[in-house]
């Protein structure tokens, strides 16, 4: 498969390349994410596979998308011929499909901002999980942060805790680990480079102080839990509970009781 000039975007792939190599940041997210990965995983949005190699020991099977062609093969190339593997492009939304209940835990790291359709976009995932399967979600935080960088990542918005929790409870699924903020002394360096420098990408220099502020803040926030924070974690599980009975389904019940007697 070429690669999709569309799809394509410079500015994001050096910001990956950038944060990959903020490893207490990337460390201190996988400690949260870790816990909830379990049997079939899909990684929908892996990116240049940041996570992929992390969440491969926790799979049963493992499944990689993302819709930038060279980020799968780079994601192939570095997980080898692994036969528990499978890598595709494909994008949230448009062209993916799963048969129901395919993955027990989906992994959506920096996804949905990226959506117009958010909406949308959980209620396709939450389809794709298995009766008791867990969608663990990362998204940027607070609107006000919304600068430069934002935009030249193809988002569309940032989130705060309340509008996480209404996005994933108005698909249906059960909060197991309800929207927490993270790394708040990150917020200023954002604030910096894409509202007052307007960078369009995390710039190399970044990296350095990035990995000291992430080792920081993840000792502060251990002891105070803040509603202030540069990104948002949350899961949420797919329910077995029965839909809520219609008024028409509760006239046949009443009717019914009303005939016996």
């Amino acid at each position: 498969m070429t690669a999709d000039p569309a799809r394509e975007n410079v500015d994001q792939t050096i910001t990956l390349l950038h944060v990959r190599e903020i490893h207490r940041y990337n460390d201190w997210i996988f400690s949260h994410l870790a816990a909830h990965v379990r049997g079939r995983v899909l990684e929908m949005g892996c990116g240049i596979g940041t996570y992929s190699a992390r969440l491969r020991p926790l799979a049963t099977r493992l499944t990689c998308v993302d819709m930038n062609s060279s980020y799968v093969r780079a994601v192939r190339e570095l997980l080898g011929d692994d036969p528990g593997v499978s890598v595709a492009a494909g994008v949230l939304g448009e062209d993916l499909t799963y048969p129901p209940a395919s993955f027990d835990t989906i992994v959506c790291l920096n996804v949905i901002e990226h959506i117009l359709d958010d909406r949308g976009a959980v209620r396709q995932l939450a389809g794709w999980l298995a009766p008791g399967g867990t969608l663990f979600v990362q998204v940027p935080a607070h609107q006000w942060l919304f600068g430069s960088i934002d935009a030249a990542l193809g988002h569309h918005r940032r989130y705060t805790g309340a509008r996480l929790s209404s996005l994933l409870e108005s698909r249906g699924l059960a909060l197991v680990a309800p929207p927490r903020y993270l790394f708040v002394l990150g917020i200023a360096g954002w604030w910096w480079y894409g509202r007052v420098l307007r960078r369009r990408a995390v710039p190399e220099q970044s990296v350095r102080v990035s990995n000291v502020l992430a080792g920081t803040s993840r000792v502060l926030e251990t002891v105070l839990r803040l509603p202030l924070g540069l990104t948002l974690l949350a899961a949420a599980r797919r329910t077995t509970r029965h839909s809520p009975p219609t008024i028409a389904s509760r006239r046949t019940a009443v009717s019914s009781q009303l005939t016996r007697q």
